[in-house]
């Protein structure tokens, strides 16, 4: 499983209506540590997949180390021995490849997904909204940590995507969020998916 969501029984619910239970999830791969990633690893004190182990970027847990923050400390911290810290290009599992992606926050992560010859990104935040992320890449955005990184970033991405035809996941498009980028000049374009992504 990617990301928590903001709270356990906001994802645990979704985790039923999919016919899963917390117990059955054997790997949580955490993006980054804002609290709607990560505030559904604990219910209160409580472990929420308790037979998951953790993996994460080795520079997100570190660049959120010491900073006080209170959700962090609530929901990752206490994890943090369970957790498998890992670096840009560093395989998850097979057919899954961590990407460094930072700025949005101090180690952001994306994943690339390969399967049967096909590649889907999960990009998770490295884009903030479906229309002016893209048409206007250099917009600053408020939630973003590392402001010039972010939109470096979010130009590779987003250049990659577009070049190489590759679906991607994005948390911040329109549902299902997933979807293509298209060229628009200098400027990007997301593309919803539709019926062909299910042939």
């Amino acid at each position: 499983m990617f990301d928590t969501g903001p709270s356990a029984k906001g994802t645990t619910a979704a985790l039923a209506e999919a016919g899963y239970t917390p117990d059955q999830i054997d790997t949580v791969v955490i993006t980054q540590m804002h609290g709607d990633h990560i505030g559904g690893l604990m219910a209160g004190d409580t472990e929420t997949y308790v037979n998951a182990r953790y993996i994460t970027g080795g520079a997100k847990f570190d660049a959120w180390d010491k900073t006080g923050n209170k959700t962090f400390e609530a929901k990752m911290r206490p994890l943090a021995e369970k957790t498998t810290f890992i670096k840009g290009g560093a395989a998850v599992a097979s057919g899954i490849t961590g990407l460094d992606a930072f700025g949005h926050t101090g180690g952001h992560m994306t994943y690339m997904l390969e399967s049967g010859g096909k590649q889907l990104l999960l990009g998770a935040d490295f884009a903030n909204h479906y229309v002016w992320s893209l048409a206007y890449p250099d917009w600053q955005v408020k939630f973003d940590q590392d402001k010039e990184l972010a939109v470096k970033t979010r130009r590779d991405i987003l250049g990659m995507l577009a070049a190489d035809k590759l679906p991607m996941i994005g948390y911040h498009m329109p549902w299902p969020a997933l979807g293509y980028v298209e060229t628009r000049g200098s400027r990007y374009r997301y593309v919803a998916h539709s019926y062909q992504m299910m042939l």
